[in-house]
């Protein structure tokens, strides 16, 4: 064989071993999900990395978690989520010095693979009230508990982790570090980080919700990890999914509204409680976040309509034109796998155009204040009226549309039957001129 036969095929077999190395990787993508407090936020961000996996193919997802806890009905639908996902779901605690307290206690436990870094700690989720406080002693309290403890046992049972431990956090609020937790058969990995999870992950074997209790080997010895990239949505979905937040708001909500009932008319407190109320119901897990987001658009056309009927020097319109805005902001949703969703871009000249309509509207109301009055006295301005009296020291009577008034005439005296202008009414008495 030649020399340039022999370099061809060392060429060959070179690009050959590269372009299958580099499609091994390609195939073996990873998607990495960046979780902290759960929430309505955590859910939505969730649902669309879920979304992202399934639509370009990818091999599993790797929620890196830090969280002080939660919301339940967040943390039961992600929950849900993650138990019925057709791929592998790794959960990874970290990096050194995070937390999966709370409602991170069950994200955690629910994942195919459960890893911690050193350093860390898992636990403490006996359910408290959203403001911080304890549930009181009742039977509310009792059905809360018992609920949370079977949601627990089901994801350990589901996932064949150390069931008692699992409960104990629940019960007894127990918090463990990630040595204890991997002691303890809580977790499978403690690794420093998402890379090296995905190392030791190869080889394990696990079970998919739609394998129909088949086991699924995972390979992982070559892999490419994609970060996934939150939306401007889901940034603001997680400022207001804070507990702290979105107790403020609905804190800030009742306030607003309740003195707007006992202060008819002031129309700012109640603008902002309404937007408020609606936000905390978003936040909190209680209102869908596309249903809270058509709420707050169908506020906004209320608010604009109102500004018609009950002038308020444009409050109305600019709470609408604010409620319009930030509803339609939820509304974007680029994961939508049928492509139901608006673009940012739709969102500009709908805005423009809800202003306009505002602006309009408070331009024709301005203009109607500003407008002479045409009923009452003061619609006699500029009326002509007959003496019907000699006026005597500039004062004297006269007839305007039928009726008698007395009047002042500031052209001197005046002689029955002489024509005059009315220019202006002081109480019961007009003021005229001749014309």
């Amino acid at each position: 064989m030649t020399n340039w036969k022999i370099i061809l095929v060392v060429l060959l077999t070179t690009f050959g071993l590269h372009w299958q190395r580099s499609q091994g990787q390609a195939a073996n993508r990873w998607l990495v999900v960046d979780i902290g407090l759960i929430g309505a936020g955590s859910e939505d961000i969730l649902s669309s990395a879920m979304k992202k996996v399934e639509r370009e193919s990818m091999t599993g997802m790797v929620i890196q978690l830090d969280t002080p806890g939660g919301t339940l009905v967040a943390t039961r639908a992600m929950v849900k989520k993650i138990l019925s996902a057709p791929f592998p779901v790794a959960v990874w605690v970290g990096p050194d010095g995070a937390r999966a307290a709370s409602a991170g206690a069950f994200i955690t436990l629910s994942g195919h693979v459960a890893g911690m870094a050193p350093g860390t700690n898992i636990g403490a989720a006996k359910p408290i009230q959203s403001s911080g406080q304890n549930i009181e002693q009742s039977d509310a309290k009792e059905k809360i508990e018992n609920d949370t403890l079977a949601f627990m046992e089901s994801i350990a049972d589901a996932r064949n982790r150390n069931k008692d431990m699992a409960l104990s956090f629940v019960e007894n609020s127990i918090s463990i570090t990630a040595e204890e937790a991997l002691e303890n058969k809580v977790i499978d990995l403690i690794v420093p980080s998402v890379a090296e999870l995905l190392k030791q992950m190869d080889g394990k074997e696990i079970a998919l919700s739609e394998d129909m209790g088949e086991t699924t080997i995972l390979d992982t010895q070559s892999f490419v990890i994609v970060n996934y990239e939150k939306g401007f949505r889901e940034q603001i979905l997680e400022i207001v999914s804070n507990p702290n937040i979105f107790y403020l708001l609905f804190v800030a909500g009742i306030i607003g509204i309740g003195f707007e009932m006992t202060n008819p008319g002031v129309f700012v407190p109640g603008v902002i409680g309404a937007i408020c109320i609606i936000l905390a119901l978003i936040a909190s897990s209680t209102l869908p976040v596309n249903f809270g987001s058509m709420l707050l658009i169908g506020v906004s056309i209320a608010f604009m309509v109102a500004e018609i009927f009950i002038p308020s020097f444009g409050i109305l319109g600019i709470g609408g034109f604010i409620a319009f805005v930030v509803g339609s902001l939820f509304l974007i949703d680029g994961s939508n796998e049928l492509g139901l969703s608006i673009s940012p871009l739709s969102i500009i000249p709908g805005a423009i155009a809800v202003g306009g309509f505002g602006g309009f509207v408070g331009y024709l109301v301005l203009k109607s204040e500003r407008r002479p009055s045409d009923s009452g006295v003061g619609a006699m301005i500029g009326e002509e009226a007959e003496v019907i009296k000699d006026f005597v020291e500039g004062k004297g009577k006269i007839r305007v549309n039928g009726e008698i008034w007395d009047a002042v005439s500031e052209s001197g005296d005046l002689s029955t039957d002489d024509k005059v202008e009315i220019i202006a009414v002081e109480g019961l008495i007009l003021s005229v001129r001749t014309r």
